[in-house]
């Protein structure tokens, strides 16, 4: 019997011995993902939404008068009750540039003025937040 736990013995040091001195790499079946050149493409041109700002501007000045999607309507604001135009439909759609700019900035009937909330920039960020996400233009 001694001889077999000696064999068992030998048999297993010279199985680690050969398995530490291997130059073998073991491998696995499991891989990396590696990304596609179109993902990495696009991850380094992703470029901000410009108008993220806007929105942002939207949601903290014009949102709470205007609604959400800028459909406007009947609110009440500091015990006032207002009707608020749409920014989607009627005579918004008409308004020039200009006239939203000079609107915003001055405020008009009982719209507060925004010039001394808002840069130049940011008023006309809002102009083209307005123009393309509300009317689609």
């Amino acid at each position: 019997m001694n001889s077999a736990k000696f064999a068992a013995i030998i048999l297993v040091i010279g199985c680690f011995t050969t398995a530490c001195n291997s130059s073998d790499t073991l491998t696995t079946k499991q891989t990396q993902p590696a990304s596609s050149p179109a993902t990495a493409t696009a991850a380094a041109t992703a470029t901000p939404d410009p108008l993220a700002e806007a929105y942002v501007d939207f949601q903290k000045n014009c949102e709470r008068c205007h609604g959400e999607k800028g459909q406007g309507g009947p609110v009440e604001i500091e015990g006032r009750k207002l009707k608020v135009p749409s920014l989607r439909e009627g005579h918004a759609l008409n308004h020039t540039d200009e006239k939203f700019v000079k609107q915003i900035s001055e405020g008009d009937d009982e719209m507060p003025a925004f010039k001394d909330k808002l840069s130049t920039e940011e008023i006309n960020e809002l102009v083209r937040f307005i123009r393309k996400e509300l009317q689609g233009k």
